[in-house]
Parts: structure tokens; C-alpha cells; sequence
């Protein structure tokens, strides 16, 4: 694939990105909604990395109704961790 194909194709899904954006706002979500929003699509990142990282930041500025939401009662420090799906 050339480079022009392939930066046309960025191109495209950055505008389908873009268009998805717009009508998440015209249905005038507030500051939190949106940060909830971005986080129910950060859990869907199949890159691991950038879901915890991504998760890590957004805590800082989500309000969680459920407290146990904000730690993971799974995680024993003495043992390796296992993702499961």
C-alpha cells in the first residue's frame, strides 16, 4: 500500500472519529458523561499499556458513584497478575 493510499485512509477514519465525536455532543452530555464516555471506550483498548494508562489519568477526574470501582480488590501484590477476558 503507497503511502498517499494509506494517509488517505488515516484521513478517513480520523473524520469517522471526528463524526462520532460531533453526535456524542448533540446529545449535550455534561463534563462527567463525557469522562465516562471516554472511559467505557478506554476498557475496550486491546493495547494493555494504553488502556492502564489511559484509565490511570482519567481517574483523576472521574466521579465514581461505587467506591469499589476506584480499587481492584483482586490484585494481591504477592502474586503475578492474570488478565482475563
Amino acid at each position: 500500500m503507497s503511502y498517499s493510499v494509506k494517509l488517505e485512509k488515516l484521513a478517513r477514519e480520523k473524520q469517522k472519529s471526528r463524526e462520532i465525536v460531533a453526535e456524542i455532543l448533540r446529545f449535550g452530555v455534561s463534563e462527567q458523561q463525557k469522562l465516562d464516555i471516554i472511559h467505557g471506550i478506554c476498557l475496550s483498548l486491546e493495547d494493555n499499556d494504553t488502556l492502564k494508562d489511559v484509565s490511570a489519568t482519567l481517574k483523576k477526574y472521574r466521579e465514581v458513584i461505587n467506591k469499589e470501582e476506584e480499587t481492584d480488590n483482586n490484585v494481591d501484590d504477592n502474586k503475578p497478575k492474570i488478565i482475563l477476558e
